[in-house]
């Protein structure tokens, strides 16, 4: 009896560990799919021919390490169109996998449990390569929830010719909002003798600027605040300001024509810079350089940086083969590399920054040499702070913007405020 089991055993166990195989061989060969949700073009709305070509490539190798993987996105889905289009994804329980964060939602799909928390597969090491505040972009309530992909600084544009023919030195970093204004006070002027201002100091330089100067935000312990003391002091420099001009709309057509100092400007904007009526020499005819932004005081860092994000669907059943192709996208050098030679925007990590290629990039363009050095916006990088414009809707923000500048057109500053206040809040 104990032979006749033994003869049975044997075969039936050998049956099993074959199918064990051939099960082990066909989970190893059955094809994955890893749906990615991306929007066309650049990340900071200025022109691009190169969207997506880091990505595909990144795509590619990846593919080719997991040949059972396939990576699929829709294509076409403008950054317009983009937040409803997740939006709608997520509704019907069909979110990607890996995704980029639209702009103004993170708080809220960190909130809602859209995203997955990150930080048990993030090491130190990994947290140290980024930028601060690069990595602080993908923070929500002291949790990981994305990781930085590109960071886009906000600069201050100077009219190198314009100041020196002035007898102005080019300011330096830690430079001061009483130090901008002296200066723009000093260029602004009539230079033809006709009785016209047709000089000036700054551009576009914006209230929401002039806040982050004075350490202000749009939100204090999770309540707006527009009715705040740095708000107040923000509102007032700008009228300052712009009255020194006789209250002419500088445009950036004026900076073009090289008659004015100050140009806050992104690098994203600078670096596909072609203003009118320059387009046959493709650039300005005079020589220029970017710095930090003013503050009020040193104890204050006022370059604001934009960051796009990679987080990952807290419902895939793929989170380590996502969570290695997003370390590939936003923490392998190679990558990021290619994001700074082929984007308008810049790599989030330190070393990428100050490589031989990265130099060689801010060199090569047609502003001259000394323009922007991979040594200055490392600089700006490490003494910067999140874009303020996060901290509320872009809904409200635009209205708040409407009812801000209304404010100082009628130099109605200090009486408004509480009111604007209370509308936005109603909203």
């Amino acid at each position: 009896m104990k032979w006749r089991t033994k003869k049975f055993l044997v075969p039936l166990i050998v049956l099993v560990l074959l199918a064990g195989l051939g099960l082990g061989y066909w989970l190893s060969r059955r094809q994955v799919i890893i749906r990615l949700g991306i929007y066309a073009g650049s990340s900071w709305d200025v022109p691009t021919s190169r969207e997506n070509r880091v990505l595909d490539k990144t795509i590619r190798e990846f593919e080719k390490k997991y040949p059972n993987v396939k990576v699929v996105y829709e294509s076409g889905i403008t950054k317009k169109d983009y937040g409803d289009w997740l939006a709608d994804q997520i509704l019907k329980g069909e979110q990607p996998d890996l995704f980029m964060v639209p702009e103004d939602d993170f708080s809220l799909l960190a909130k809602t449990g859209a995203l997955k928390d990150l930080s048990p597969y993030i090491s130190q090491g990994l947290a140290d390569s980024f930028y601060p505040v690069a990595y602080q972009a993908g923070k929500y309530q002291g949790k990981n929830y994305a990781l930085p992909f590109e960071s886009n600084p906000t600069m201050m544009c100077v009219n190198k010719d314009l100041l020196e023919r002035e007898g102005i030195a080019i300011p330096e970093s830690g430079w001061t909002l009483a130090e901008f204004y002296e200066i723009c006070q000093k260029i602004t002027k009539d230079t033809n003798g006709d009785g016209v201002i047709d000089q000036y100091g700054s551009t576009d330089y914006t209230w929401q600027q002039a806040l982050v100067a004075y350490g202000g935000h749009l939100l204090k312990d999770s309540s707006l605040a527009i009715d705040s003391s740095e708000m107040h002091k923000a509102l007032t420099f700008i009228s300052k300001l712009e009255a020194l001009n006789q209250h002419y709309n500088v445009s950036s057509n004026d900076f073009d024509e090289g008659k004015v100092a100050f140009f806050p400007m992104t690098l994203a904007q600078y670096r596909t810079y072609k203003p009118y009526p320059y387009h046959v020499a493709k650039y300005s005819s005079f020589s220029w350089t970017c710095i930090p932004m003013p503050a009020d005081s040193s104890q204050f860092n006022a370059t604001q940086v934009k960051t796009s994000l990679f987080g990952m669907s807290a419902k895939t059943k793929q989170d380590q083969l996502v969570w290695e192709l997003m370390t590939l996208l936003c923490q392998r050098e190679k990558s990021q590399q290619e994001v700074f030679e082929k984007s308008q925007g810049m790599s989030v990590l330190k070393t990428v920054v100050d490589s031989k290629q990265s130099k060689q990039i801010l060199q090569t363009d047609d502003f001259g040499a000394d323009s922007l050095t991979a040594q200055r916006l490392d600089a700006m990088m490490k003494n910067a702070v999140l874009d303020i414009s996060r901290e509320i809707n872009s809904h409200s923000l635009k209205q708040l913007d409407y009812l801000l500048n209304n404010a100082i057109k009628k130099q109605e500053i200090d009486s408004v405020l509480p009111s604007i206040q209370k509308e936005i809040e109603s909203r």
